[in-house]
């Protein structure tokens, strides 16, 4: 992350993608990102476990 922070700034400061920097604006704003990526595989996982589930019935 810390790498592609003068990336980041680099586009906020653009003002082309004004989103990224609205997110950032309130103190109480965390990025998660164990939450964040975890989230979809573990949707993903979890149909691939019922779908095995339903063929090996």
């Amino acid at each position: 992350m810390e790498r592609n922070k003068p990336h980041f700034d680099a586009i906020s400061a653009s003002g082309d993608h004004p989103l990224p920097g609205s997110l950032f604006e309130h103190e109480a704003f965390e990025l998660d990102l164990g939450i964040l990526f975890g989230f979809g595989p573990r949707r993903t996982l979890d149909g691939i476990a019922v779908m095995i589930g339903e063929t090996s019935a």
